[in-house]
């Protein structure tokens, strides 16, 4: 029989290769034999590996599927990764500078901790993730056209940020710095703003959901259109002519 850790000897660009079972410990020393030369992985599956710290810089996922692949630590700085599975992904600590992820299940992921400087998510679900307690001050990543539904951002500083295309259904963003972040065509039915900082946030494209008697001191300091105050104002019971 085949052992499915050959197409790694043969590297750097494997296709279709299935390492679900493999000993993560040969998997690791194979991928990192070619420090430097980065990988190409075509539609392989990584399934529950445990590849905390390995070095994959510059390698490009094309379809890979890693559902609850573990890859704390991990040094994934400038990857490549289109289509395929990172659901429930622990990538905690993982540095993913200059990363670009597109159309990619990020579903339950966890970054905590994870290094994000001009990471780019876009198209991804990105449902349940966790980023909570985001603290980098000079996190620029970009997240256009993702569903973070029911995501955990709490106590995240989110200041400046522009978020395209975005839905926060249900997300927690209690205790957020969301200062100066800017909302177009998104979603924020259901999300926790509790005690989210939102002076300058410019709302005017969002969607907010259910108007409620809280809401105005919810988004107190936040920019929203004439449209959006009048239907704050009628949900109080008061007529706007």
């Amino acid at each position: 029989m085949t052992d499915p850790l050959d197409a790694l000897d043969a590297g750097p660009e494997v296709a279709d290769a299935d390492l679900t079972g493999a000993d993560p410990e040969r998997v690791r020393d194979r991928l990192e034999r070619r420090h430097g030369t980065p990988w190409v992985l075509r539609r392989c599956v990584l399934d529950e590996l445990d590849l905390s710290g390995v070095d994959l810089t510059g390698a490009t996922f094309d379809r890979v599927r890693a559902t609850g692949v573990r890859l704390r630590g991990a040094v994934l700085d400038g990857v490549r990764v289109d289509g395929g599975s990172l659901a429930a992904a622990q990538m905690l600590d993982a540095d993913l500078t200059d990363a670009v992820l597109t159309g990619v299940d990020l579903s339950r992921a966890q970054l905590v901790g994870a290094h994000l400087t001009d990471t780019v998510f876009r198209d991804c679900r990105m449902v349940g993730v966790d980023l909570s307690g985001l603290r980098d001050l000079a996190v620029t990543f970009t997240v256009d056209g993702c569903s973070l539904a029911l995501a955990r951002l709490a106590d995240s500083h989110l200041r400046g940020w522009r978020l395209d295309r975005v839905d926060l259904s249900d997300a927690d963003l209690s205790g957020a710095d969301l200062r100066d972040v800017v909302l177009t065509d998104s979603k924020l039915r259901g999300t926790d703003l509790t005690h989210a900082r939102l002076t300058g946030a410019d709302l005017r494209g969002a969607d907010l959901g259910e108007i409620t008697p809280e809401t105005p001191a919810v988004l107190r300091g936040a920019i929203v259109s004439t449209e959006q105050a009048a239907d704050v104002c009628r949900a109080l019971g008061l007529q706007v002519v």
